[in-house]
């Protein structure tokens, strides 16, 4: 049986892990375990176990003298080990989530008809807007996340949450303004998969996925520093 402190625990956690996939702080910034406390309203002693559990998942760091601190964007080596693994489990979740067609291409329609609409909005603002940034991260997400939606296998899902927590890293590449984001290189390798599904084409929307994320491996890289000058 589930106790209260374990709830309050993995509440807290939400709470701090929701901050840091939204990029309120930005890395290396300090994390107060009494400040978070008195923000969530909330003792110590959750806000320090919530912390040593999101250390484990590469969203925190602990330093001596410091404490807990936001962790750097991924390296260039991170980030290739990073797109390997997504294409291993997209590729499975995306062959068994193409037995349900009907259902998988609605989904694939309507999140790139929502991804594209927040690009148009971020090349029409004036100034940099961070919170559409994150918005438009999020939508990016959620077509990928088809996949997982109907793959039928919820380990396959709960793997994939694992890797997105890292993912958040890699995007911190990307969050100095809407003139780093890749949102034409993007919404057009997503319109090719989606392409290739409607024509119910099982191999060439699985190449179509693989360059995709090379595309994102070779210009998160390049934003990383990794990329030959």
């Amino acid at each position: 049986m589930t106790s209260k402190r374990q709830v309050l625990r993995a509440d807290v956690q939400e709470g701090i892990q929701n901050r840091l996939v939204q990029g309120n702080w930005r890395p290396g910034s300090r994390l107060s375990i009494d400040g978070l406390a008195r923000e969530l309203e909330v003792s110590p002693t959750p806000v320090r176990e919530a912390l040593v559990a999101l250390e484990r998942s590469g969203l925190i760091e602990y330093q001596a003298l410091k404490g807990f601190v936001v962790a750097p964007p991924l390296t260039p080596e991170q980030i290739d080990e990073l797109i390997d693994a997504r294409g291993l489990l997209e590729g499975a979740a995306f062959t068994r989530a193409f037995a349900h067609w009907d259902a998988l291409v609605e989904d694939l329609r309507r999140a790139h008809a929502e991804h594209s609409a927040i690009a148009d909005r971020i090349a029409a603002a004036d100034e940099p807007d961070y919170a559409l940034i994150h918005e438009y991260f999020d939508a990016d997400a959620t077509f990928h996340e088809a996949f997982f939606q109907h793959a039928g296998n919820h380990y396959l899902a709960s793997m994939r949450e694992v890797l997105n927590t890292h993912g958040h890293r890699m995007r911190q590449t990307w969050s100095e303004g809407p003139e780093q984001i890749d949102s034409a290189e993007a919404i057009g390798e997503h319109a090719e998969i989606l392409a290739r599904v409607s024509e119910h084409n099982h191999d060439g929307a699985l190449d179509a996925l693989r360059r995709h994320l090379e595309g994102v491996r070779v210009r998160s890289t390049r934003l990383a520093g990794g990329a030959e000058q």
